[in-house]
């Protein structure tokens, strides 16, 4: 049956004020950041970047740290289910549609998130607004449209990077449960998250006050008149906690290669000087070549630390509402490996940095967070972060005068910090020179 959607208008939705007004085609970085929140809770969020394409998500606090054990991966199916058959509109309605305008949306996640991206020239946007609220607010989950994703779902499983697994795996030794729960569904458990489960974890999660809507390219009391047009069920629902415990997990593939994640906790997103000041470390121990595709980052503390060879070594740094990791992500040929993961262990644990590295820092992370914000796709999911997991969104200017605040003894305190915390490690590979955690430790 044919969709009414397509005869809905905006201008219902924003009377009489367009969705998204002219632009210029360049985009550009530094533009001022608007955040409001709605009596529902619900937080608004937006900025002009001037770019002549516009991007508007709905995002909910629903990632896989808040399912069960007995929903495991529901996360993952509602990311796979996205854009099909709503209580209004067919799967062939909502692509036909979005695909005729030229249009475009993504449904993503993470262990906090979910999110729901639509994108495209302006006037097409405007005209298919409804869909995004569709997808976002009104899932059915028929049946068989749940089943035809199985095969899917086993293609995602089976094309996994390795460093990615290890990476999983590390949250799993890390956390246990909570943030430790896998992005990726279980194998044993295809198949088993039909409709009844992925509506209850909709109707726990999809909540006013787990809420945020993002607009990059788009006028802020528009958004926000959208915004409030969204048929949310209030209230803020419960997240437990992830306490962080340390562990570590194994992974014998075999081959000839050796993935490894080593990691402690750092901070979340609720300190944003000491956030700042992790990720900065994060800079300064390396993030791999900024020379693409080849050359190392030879002056980076962790390039120094384990030399030259065939390996591949960088920091990583992610934070959560209430916790973060910091570690260290490798790959190596599996003979090589052990020697790799002792020099990560012992950078992670010397504690100091000097004020080259600092700057070197600094410098790296401010024009991290610059390109990502001319990128209208990495600028919506960064401020949907900011939102949701701070309440609030720092404009591009306002993050680089923060990030210029830190210290080189704000970093000496973070590296002090996760010098003397227990360690977590993941392996994944060819693990018969990868020292296991006790090896490592006192």
């Amino acid at each position: 049956m044919a969709s009414n959607l397509t005869k809905v208008t905006m201008l219902r939705a924003v009377q009489s004020r367009g969705f998204c007004q002219a632009a210029p085609i360049g985009g550009i970085a530094n533009y001022d950041v608007q955040t409001s929140i709605l009596p529902n809770k619900t937080v608004v969020a937006s900025g002009e970047n001037g770019s002549a394409i516009c991007r508007v998500s709905v995002v909910f606090k629903a990632g896989s740290r808040n399912e069960s054990f007995d929903n495991a991966g529901a996360a993952h199916v509602l990311r796979i289910a996205a854009g099909q058959s709503t209580s209004n509109a067919t799967n062939f309605s909502i692509m036909r549609n979005i695909q005729q305008v030229g249009a475009n949306l993504t449904c993503w996640a993470n262990r906090e998130n979910v999110g729901y991206t639509l994108e495209g020239t302006r006037n097409a946007v405007e005209q298919v607004m409804p869909f995004l609220t569709e997808v976002a607010t009104k899932q059915v989950f028929k049946p068989w449209e749940l089943s035809d994703n199985i095969n899917r779902i086993k293609l995602e499983l089976a094309t996994r990077p390795p460093q990615l697994r290890a990476i999983d795996l590390l949250h799993k030794a890390a956390y246990r449960r909570g943030l430790g729960n896998s992005l990726y569904i279980a194998k044993h458990q295809i198949g088993k998250i039909g409709s009844e489960t992925l509506q209850h974890y909709v109707a726990s999660n999809f909540l006013s006050g787990r809420a945020a809507v993002i607009g990059v390219g788009v006028d802020h009391d528009s958004l926000a008149q959208y915004a409030q047009g969204l048929e949310l069920e209030t209230g803020d629902g419960h997240v437990e906690k992830s306490p962080y415990m340390g562990g570590e997990i194994r992974s014998d593939k075999g081959g000839n290669m050796a993935y490894f994640a080593i990691g402690t906790e750092s901070v979340g997103y609720s300190d944003l000087k000491q956030g700042l000041a992790f990720a900065v470390l994060k800079c300064c121990l390396g993030n791999g070549t900024s020379a693409k595709p080849w050359g190392s980052e030879s002056a980076a503390v962790l390039s120094k630390a384990v030399g030259e060879g065939e390996h591949a070594i960088a920091a990583f740094n992610v934070q959560y509402s209430d916790s973060g990791l910091f570690g260290v992500l490798g790959v190596a040929k599996a003979k090589d490996a052990g020697k790799l993961v002792e020099a990560a262990v012992k950078t992670l644990e010397s504690g100091s940095v000097s004020d080259a590295d600092v700057n070197r820092g600094k410098n790296q992370l401010k024009r991290r967070i610059l390109t990502k914000l001319e990128n209208g796709f990495k600028a919506s999911y960064y401020f949907s972060e900011q939102a949701l997991l701070r309440g609030e969104v720092l404009s591009s200017s306002d993050m680089a005068a923060a990030i210029e605040s830190v210290t080189t003894e704000d970093v000496n305190q973070a590296a002090q910090a996760i010098a003397g915390k227990k360690l977590s490690i993941a392996a994944v590979g060819n693990l018969q020179s990868v020292p296991f955690l006790d090896q490592l430790t006192n």
